[in-house]
């Protein structure tokens, strides 16, 4: 399981060293459109290290649903949200 801080820093880690400055994130904090410095080559690279996450775990994340791209329903929306969908995913895959 992971939770929203360890979305928040895995975005961190993904950010440049200069839009970290007065970067401030919490795991209701909105994801799209709610930081400059969060993009969508942000987002994309966020996905790919959820995946290899994922894949240490031992299930593959799906990040290219039409779910997780809908602009209604993204699980990009919060850390909070990626965070809920990442779980989920991995306990769907072991109930299989």
């Amino acid at each position: 399981m992971i939770n929203s801080n360890d979305v928040i820093n895995l975005i961190l880690e993904l950010l440049e060293e200069s839009d970290k400055e007065n970067f401030e994130l919490k795991g209701d904090s909105p994801i799209i459109n709610g930081h400059p410095a969060i993009d969508s080559l942000l987002l994309v690279q966020l996905s790919i290290a959820l995946e290899g996450i994922a894949e240490e775990k031992g299930f593959d994340f799906d990040w290219r649903s039409e779910k997780a791209m809908s602009s209604l329903n993204s699980i990009f929306k919060t850390p909070n949200t990626i965070a809920e969908e990442f779980n989920k995913q991995e306990f769907d895959n072991k109930k299989k």
